[in-house]
């Protein structure tokens, strides 16, 4: 299973070149979070070389995988790279059985941003979507996640549970109120997602006071007309296996839709209170 909560636009290639060869993460593992099972290990990067190892998982999935377009530089270093790394926490599934390099092991990887940077302009990733004003302004602890993906040999479901556990002990260790990102429908046809928009408009829009918004000049309006046809049952059919897991933790989504060209999709804003997240992850992954 492949999921991402954002995907990075072309970017300055400087900068990315600048971001590459720096320290990305601040605070390398900054929790002594550790779980394992068997050969099995998840737990935070700890410096440039395991960060490098999830962009080069990434590239593999994101670039070679399915059909994003990497700039002239992610494709010549084979890198998953963004500016936001930096600000990420890197969480990596190290497959200890596995003979090679560092580079070979890692089957799993999510980033996660606490905000530690609110007021750098455009921190959020997720703001060169959405307006996320409201949820910087809340009293709110918050959560940026993002870049999540498995390798293709371990689609079974464990890797992402074991990825869902580590990151509702991080979230109980850091206090976070709330996660939110960037969730994806493939392909860039609005209308073929009408009713499931629709339905996701009507029945799960995020509060006001929290609620991010599709910035103006790319914003795709989600509420039509629904066809009283459309049941639950189908719209559970109808939406990505991330974008349902949320909804069944109790997710919320912004207002409107934005078109990633350069990952060939159409993006929703998913946020999701944390209060339920730590007693039924399990269960949740259990019943996909």
């Amino acid at each position: 299973m492949i999921t991402r909560w954002n995907y990075s636009a072309r970017k300055n290639q400087n900068s990315i070149k600048i971001v590459l060869n720096m320290a990305i993460a601040e605070n390398y593992n900054s929790t002594n979070l550790n779980i394992k099972a068997g050969e099995l290990e998840v737990r935070l990067a700890e410096n440039n070389v395991e960060i490098d190892a999830a962009q080069k998982l990434r590239y593999k999935v994101f670039y070679e995988e399915m059909s994003a377009r990497p700039t002239e530089n992610q494709k010549r270093l084979k890198r998953d790279i963004d500016m936001y790394d930096f600000y990420f926490d890197h969480i990596l599934v190290i497959d200890n059985s596995i003979l090679g390099t560092f580079q070979d092991k890692v089957v799993g990887t999510y980033r996660l941003n606490r905000g530690n940077y609110k007021t750098k302009k455009k921190f959020f990733y997720t703001a060169n979507e959405f307006n996320i004003e409201k949820l910087l302004k809340s009293k709110h602890k918050i959560l940026e996640l993002g870049r999540s993906c498995v390798d293709e040999k371990y689609r079974n479901g464990k890797i992402m549970q074991m990825l869902w556990k580590f990151i509702a002990q991080y979230v109980n260790i850091f206090e976070i109120n709330i996660m939110f990102g960037c969730a994806s429908f493939p392909g860039t046809d609005t209308s073929v997602y009408k009713d499931t928009f629709s339905y996701l408009h009507n029945n799960y829009l995020a509060p006001e006071s929290i609620r991010p918004v599709a910035i103006d000049e790319r914003f795709i309006n989600m509420n039509h007309s629904l066809d009283n046809q459309y049941t639950f049952k189908k719209f559970l059919g109808d939406i990505p296996p991330l974008i349902k897991g949320y909804i069944r933790l109790g997710a919320f989504i912004g207002e409107g839709a934005v078109i990633d060209h350069d990952f060939n999709t159409v993006d929703v804003c998913i946020v999701l209170p944390t209060k339920k997240v730590a007693s039924r992850y399990m269960d949740h992954y259990d019943r996909k």
